[in-house]
């Protein structure tokens, strides 16, 4: 396959683009199509009948299916998902790490509008920094201290922003009681997101195990511990007595709903093989943007002057944390920043 780097000549394309500038794009169509569409499937009239445990399960069927079919091409076989035992056994800790931070996801969009759902799920960079020093001993510079700082500023300030429309909206105490639901619950999936992520690099580290090898295993173990908390959850009793189906309440916006959030993990894959660090951070910054202005349109949300500070807050952290700001020159670049940007995490 077509990798970039100096020497290797001209990037690899695709109809006359670069296929790293496409790989940006789908990510800004992903981040932003799938806060938009679970929130709008969870809070439209006529969505949000279905069960959330069944979508999280169909969207990791999805991309189970999809590794299958990418692994027989490369390697004709799917005995590398299970070659390894014992490190395919490792796959089942972030699996379920995952599937938490999937079903809190999809309570906290059901409180929480688009823009303050994507702007304060960006916390995980919070958790996975200081995760990565404890589980990882890794020593995080000024520019991740100050770039974890200004993160948490611009959550907080978005957070404030948003209690000041729904003050000023006079929406009561039960919409505050919600949006306090919705708060804890995304913080909740974001720090799990980055324990996920961080442990997901730790067994990485010194295991020669393909990519899709491994999401299948993820997608495997996701589907496994899914169902057994479906089937010991109130709505798993009900799908046994005959009360209702695993499908009921679906809908068009539902399965697309579905397939982006599967396309998300799937897209991960494409970004590490294509998209520098730089790449993802301006795709990640562009998605909040989109997702806050589509907000405004698709959901009457109240973009307010505290709210825009708190989100040029967020995306300025982003590109400090992966060393690729520097305070007007207040921080020292890194020595090898152009040999090997650092990445930020998820």
């Amino acid at each position: 396959s077509a990798k970039r780097g100096a020497g290797a000549g001209a990037p690899p394309m695709l109809c006359g683009v670069q296929i790293r500038v496409l790989v940006c794009a789908m990510l800004v169509v992903q981040n932003t199509g799938a806060v938009l569409l679970m929130r709008y499937t969870r809070s439209m009239p006529g969505e949000g009948q279905y069960i959330t445990q069944t979508a999280v399960i169909m969207q990791e069927v999805m991309k189970g299916l999809a590794c299958v079919v990418l692994l027989l091409k490369d390697e004709g076989t799917l005995a590398s998902a299970w070659a390894k035992p014992a490190e395919a056994l490792k796959t089942s800790v972030p699996a379920l790490l995952y599937l938490v931070q999937n079903n809190l996801q999809y309570v906290a969009v059901g409180y929480l509008d688009a823009a303050t759902y994507t702007v304060s799920y960006q916390s995980k960079i919070i958790w996975s920094g200081i995760l990565s020093v404890v589980l990882l001993n890794r020593k995080l510079g000024s520019h991740k201290w100050l770039g974890i700082v200004l993160l948490a500023a611009g959550v907080a300030t978005v957070q404030v922003a948003g209690s000041q429309n729904a003050a000023a909206a006079a929406a009561g105490d039960k919409d505050a009681a919600g949006k306090a639901v919705g708060l804890v619950a995304i913080i909740l999936a974001a720090m799990v997101s980055g324990l996920a992520g961080v442990y997901f690099q730790k067994i990485l580290q010194g295991a020669k195990v393909g990519l899709w090898t491994r999401n299948l295993q993820l997608a495997f173990y996701s589907v496994l511990v899914g169902y057994g908390k479906l089937a010991t959850s109130p709505q798993g009793a009900a799908l046994r007595a005959g009360r209702t189906s695993f499908f009921y309440g679906y809908t068009k916006m539902t399965w697309c709903c579905v397939a982006m959030n599967a396309f998300g993990g799937l897209l991960v894959g494409t970004v590490i093989k294509y998209a520098d660090a730089v790449m993802k951070d301006v795709a990640l910054g562009t998605s909040i943007v989109c997702s806050s202005l589509a907000s405004v349109y698709l959901f009457d949300f109240e973009l307010n002057p505290l709210f825009a500070a708190g989100i040029a807050g967020v995306i300025y952290s982003v590109f400090l944390y992966g060393q690729r700001a520097h305070c007007c020159g207040a921080l020292t670049p890194p020595q090898d920043e152009t040999a090997a940007p650092a990445k930020a995490p998820g």
